[in-house]
């Protein structure tokens, strides 16, 4: 008789420790809910912001060491597009074919996607934020807006 009262007190105790999970497992699954929630509404949230504004932070994405990273450093500190041997050379890595395409399918693979690189002439790369940078006047457009220009002084 003692051991049928042990063995139903350890039933008790473990069916109660059972619901007390499952309340738990229950709480759980709403905060997950939520935060799949949340997660699509920054992601509809990010897909209404101004593409420019996007590929701004897409830069900072790139993880800092990486060759890619320093490709993008170089463009940087260069402030115009160069062509891929140019960065291989800044690289410091060979301007052999194989290296060529290995560099140029990874700046490809961004510039089809329309972030951070892009691809003004064949192998020759520059940055998404020169595309949205305001461009100098032309001459006639200097004119037309009345800004007086070097050969009219």
């Amino acid at each position: 008789m003692n051991i049928s009262k042990k063995l139903q007190g350890q039933l008790r105790r473990k069916e109660k420790k059972i619901q007390q999970l499952e309340l738990e497992r229950q709480e759980l699954d709403i905060q997950i809910r939520e935060g799949h929630a949340y997660i699509d509404a920054l992601e509809e949230a990010m897909k209404h912001l101004p593409k420019d504004e996007v590929d701004r932070d897409s830069a900072l994405s790139l993880r800092k060491g990486k060759s890619i990273y320093k490709v993008y450093e170089i463009l940087k500190e260069g402030g115009s597009p160069m062509h891929i041997t140019d960065i291989l050379v800044a690289l410091g890595k060979d301007t052999d074919k194989k290296s060529q395409q290995a560099t140029g399918s990874q700046l490809n693979s961004y510039v089809r996607t329309e972030r951070i690189f892009t691809r003004p002439t064949a192998n020759t790369f520059g940055l998404k934020e020169w595309e949205n940078a305001n461009a100098a006047p032309t001459p006639s457009e200097g004119r037309q807006s009345g800004w007086p220009l070097a050969s009219e002084e």
